[in-house]
């Protein structure tokens, strides 16, 4: 990096400095003035501060020589700054305590002490390295002498109009550029681009109406998901406000949107692909009939699918943080309000659609044809194609990158706690973040203020209950004081007691003795001395004569006039805050005994909970000895930012825990198979690891957002997984190959594009400059992707190898027919040629697959056909010669008995395939497979007369 004390570049910062800045007429109309009132003071900057050493009018007129004299003159000067002689009071003309003079600075030149300027430069305006490493200024900050200290609203305008005309418009001058900025208005900024940030969520939303508006076809339907959307945020937010009674809105709430848009998205893509397939069955029926059907194989798949979702977001209702308590209760309900209108609002919708809007995008039915066959060519022949041939290479690969994940987050460089209390608003280019987190440490002046830590206090309050009345949801709701009633110290045993605690606390190994003076830290000890003084007749009670411990009528009277006494010490300031007795009229309501503590305050975690705990065990101790009016004391000391921490730390488990366990639940009870159960959970497990050692190599903390991140990554990557496993144990077939490749042709074409529309939910919030945006569009990306990759490459690899045969490990739903009537009414024998609510199209495009179970849905588990589970009972077998949409002669039943001894290895004549690479006759029909695929939006009318005469009843 370039040495910023050239001549060049000096000119170039104050060309920068005169061109970008003073210039601005916000900045004349706010700067401070001269003393005649006409003209702006000057930047406190290298550059004028040469020019003031120097004699030049300004630091226009430099010369060479100019800053050769004042680099000299700091490298003569510079070590009268390193050993603390020269300050910025030497020259008392401008010394800011006015006459102060330091006698310090007799022994400097006073060319180093001209307008403290030499001092001002090196403390204030150069970076720390300045002379101390390679003798290169690679920072250097201006002071603007503009002031926006009475914040009125015009104010606040000024200095946002002020910093945005800076950022937008300065550019870089020769070697130098604007890096970073503090202008003290951070939170004023935040709200600023909390607001500006919104059109990010707007391209967001039109390229995935674009997506939907494409998949489904229809403009109406398109238009009417995302107002559910909308509606959904609303009724949530009533219900928030209005039912749950909540005030408090913190703006991570807003990311609710990002979410609801993926989600309701995906939803609608299930339903509007049952009702195209729907209609293409012959005896459909009435648009009533097709409400009906359609409802009851896509609602289930919608609720599990935000049930689970919903379900990680309550789980952080646990966290002891206000904010994050608000967005899970928000969130949640969104998703059950989306849940909600998604099975009423839609089907309505498409209805209305069929009957009178029919709109669609693409005019061309040959092109959307078209696009429908490659579209299937994909999902249906090489995507099952490439994931169960190099099946074997899957599970190594994400079985090794999961455990490596695990060694990131656990081992090194391992998930962290927050480590600075400056809370990032904003991108980590932004001027403002760039200065709070990259350079505030760089400079003497910010390094003087953050090296001056207090140490923390060792306060014990007695007389106060620990108790929080506030709204649990409020932060802002401070709630009011409950008072200790049996708190008394005035009785004999708590005075010998309560000094033998202050003696103890001295000696615990945590104190430190920073003052001569401790009149207030534990008042006991100075009221004793006081009545020590010698009696008189004014006084004759309160003196030498009363022996320790007092009576209580003696140790009241006294108290009421060692107060007064002790606050006309001027050698302690006492305010409300100073530690002692505290009074509600004239009775002592509470107490409290302060000391300092050995421990500077610090961020590490790791530093501070072993002083929490180890302070809290030595007072519990000690407190279990106390006399009946003091043992209700506790301790507490400056913990704000290790309370963060620590519910955080302890927290995001709990939370986890419980994602993990609705997950876990719903799958069992969704599958109703052990061994799929738990290869999903070894999935999701891998998954979690993966999306969280992701964030741990991009340097994320563990924070407020990233511990909500982390729990809502539960739900969204258990959907992917949930789908597959519920369609492989659906399909049609004995054996565990042909399974997973029915539940690949069933879902994947869907889990794709619910994948992509929560993927660009998550891209076009990417640039946003408000941080929680940024980051939950990353999350977004980065755990659909990783989710779509193990579910679809992992997880049906471990299905094509070691899934369940048969009935293996299924459970059932117990019949409930075991009193029904002997007659039986009229049975709906309408079947679809759908067998799972998400799936693209059947499986009988695959050589050794039988027809599908055409009763069978995703979440139906009343409807197992005999043949893939033995043990599912008589009433619910179906019958030979079922209904399906080829003709008999092309059926692949499994009633047909020779494809069942093929199936079953049996048939020992006929040529075995290679089902172990996941070969069929679909691999050998060579280049033109594709050719073969038939559109489902192709007309089904043409074979009608046909297969009419091979239609037969299917009986329940």
């Amino acid at each position: 990096m370039d040495n910023l004390f050239t001549f060049h570049n000096v000119q170039s910062m104050c060309a920068l400095e005169e061109t970008y800045i003073t210039s601005n007429p916000i900045y004349k109309q706010n700067c401070l003035r001269m003393a005649d009132n006409t003209d702006c003071c000057r930047p406190l900057s290298l550059g004028n501060y040469i020019s003031l050493l120097t004699g030049q009018p300004s630091c226009s007129n430099l010369t060479e020589s100019d800053v050769t004299f004042v680099r000299n003159l700091i490298e003569k000067c510079v070590g009268f700054y390193q050993n603390f002689t020269l300050t910025n009071n030497c020259d008392k003309r401008h010394s800011p305590v006015g006459e102060g003079y330091f006698r310090g600075c007799v022994e400097i030149p006073k060319s180093c002490q001209n307008y403290n300027a030499v001092y001002n430069i090196i403390h204030f305006v150069a970076d720390h390295s300045f002379h101390r490493t390679d003798q290169k200024l690679r920072y250097a900050v201006s002071f603007l002498p503009i002031s926006f200290q009475s914040m009125t609203q015009r104010k606040v305008d000024d200095a946002v109009n002020l910093y945005l005309d800076i950022e937008s418009k300065a550019e870089r001058v020769g070697n130098v550029e604007i890096v970073a900025a503090d202008f003290g208005i951070k939170d004023h900024m935040f709200h600023h681009y909390l607001t500006k940030d919104s059109h990010w969520l707007a391209f967001s939303g039109v390229s995935i109406f674009f997506v939907v508006w494409i998949f489904t076809g229809s403009i109406f339907i398109t238009v009417m998901t995302f107002l559910s959307m909308f509606l959904s945020l609303e009724l949530a937010y009533f219900l928030y406000v209005f039912v749950f009674e909540i005030t408090f809105f913190p703006y991570m709430n807003l990311v609710t949107v990002l979410l609801i848009i993926a989600i309701g998205a995906d939803d609608v893509f299930v339903y509007t692909q049952i009702w195209h397939l729907a209609k293409k069955e012959r005896n459909s029926g009435t648009l009533e009939k097709l409400v009906a059907d359609t409802l009851k194989h896509a609602t289930m798949s919608m609720f599990v699918t935000s049930f689970t979702t919903a379900g990680a977001l309550f789980a952080n209702v646990v966290s002891p943080i206000t904010s994050i308590k608000c967005f899970s209760i928000y969130a949640g309900t969104t998703v059950i309000c989306n849940l909600m209108l998604m099975v009423t609002w839609t089907p309505a919708a498409i209805v209305a659609e069929e009957k009178w809007c029919n709109f669609c995008f693409i005019n061309s039915p040959k092109f959307y044809k078209k696009l429908h066959t490659y579209y299937r060519c994909f999902f249906e022949q090489m995507l099952p194609k490439f994931v169960l041939r190099l099946r074997y290479l899957w599970i190594l690969l994400f079985g090794a990158i999961g455990i490596l994940s695990g060694v990131i987050i656990f081992h090194h460089p391992r998930l962290r706690l927050p480590t600075s209390f400056h809370f990032q608003m904003f991108r980590n280019d932004h001027l403002m973040e760039m200065y709070d987190q990259e350079l505030r440490e760089s400079f003497w002046f910010e390094k003087a203020v953050g090296e001056r830590r207090p140490l923390l206090p060792l306060t014990v309050v007695w007389g106060i209950e620990n108790t929080d009345t506030g709204a649990k949801l409020n932060p802002y709701d401070k709630g009011s004081v409950v008072f200790d009633p049996s708190f008394n110290p005035s009785t004999q045993r708590s005075q010998i007691w309560l000094r033998n605690f202050c003696r103890n606390i001295r000696e615990s190994g945590y104190y430190k003795r920073v003052t001569t003076f401790e009149v207030p830290n534990c008042f006991i000890e100075h009221f004793v001395l006081y009545m020590k003084q010698p009696c008189s007749m004014e006084e004759p009670h309160c003196c030498q004569k009363a022996q320790f411990p007092y009576p209580e009528h003696i140790f009241n009277h006294c108290i009421e006039k060692y107060i007064p006494d002790a606050m006309k010490d001027y050698v302690y300031f006492w305010d409300k805050y100073t530690p002692g007795l505290k009074f509600v009229g004239n009775k002592i309501r509470a107490l409290v005994v302060q000391f300092s503590s050995n421990l500077s305050y610090t961020y590490d975690y790791q530093v501070v909970d072993a002083f929490y705990k180890g302070m809290s065990k030595f007072i519990h101790e000690e407190l279990g000895n106390a006399p009946e009016g003091m043992k209700n004391g506790w301790f507490v000391s400056d913990f704000k930012f290790y309370g963060i921490q620590k519910s955080l730390a302890e927290g995001l488990p709990v939370s986890f825990g419980i994602s993990v366990l609705v997950a876990s639940v719903v799958t069992f009870f969704t599958s109703l198979n052990v061994l799929i159960t738990l290869y999903a959970m070894v999935t999701i497990t891998f998954i979690m690891l993966t999306t969280t050692a992701s964030i741990v190599l991009m340097n994320w903390e563990l924070n407020v957002l990233e511990s909500v991140i982390l729990t809502v990554a539960v739900g969204l990557s258990i959907d992917f997984t949930l789908h597959y496993g519920v369609a492989y144990r659906l399909a049609p077939d004995l054996d565990r190959k042909n399974r997973a490749y029915c539940s690949l042709i069933r879902v994947s074409s869907v889990i794709f594009m619910a994948a992509l529309t929560t993927f660009l939910a998550g891209l076009f919030m990417v640039p946003s400059v408000t941080l929680v945006y940024q980051k939950f569009g990353i999350f977004l990306m980065l755990v659909i992707t990783i989710s779509w990759l193990y579910s679809t490459l992992f997880f049906q690899s471990l299905l094509n190898i070691i899934g369940p045969q048969g009935g293996f490990g299924q459970f059932h739903w117990p019949s409930l027919d075991c009193c029904s009537f002997a007659t039986q009414n009229h049975v709906d024998r309408t079947v679809y040629t759908m067998s799972e609510s998400t799936m693209s199209t059947s499986c009988s495009g695959y050589h050794y697959h039988p027809s599908i179970d055409t009763n069978a849905t995703e979440h139906d588990f009343f409807s197992e056909r005999s043949d893939s589970h033995p043990g599912t009972p008589h009433h619910y077998r179906t019958r030979p010669g079922r209904s399906n949409t080829r003709s008999k002669s092309l059926s692949m039943s499994p009633d047909n008995q020779s494809e069942r001894k093929l199936l079953n290895g049996e048939d020992k004549t006929s040529q075995p395939h290679d089902l172990s690479t996941g070969n069929s006759s679909l691999e050998h029909m060579g280049p033109n497979i594709c050719e073969s695929v038939i559109d489902i939006h192709g007309d089904a009318d043409d074979d009608d007369d046909d297969n009419d005469s091979d239609k037969q009843s299917t009986e329940v």
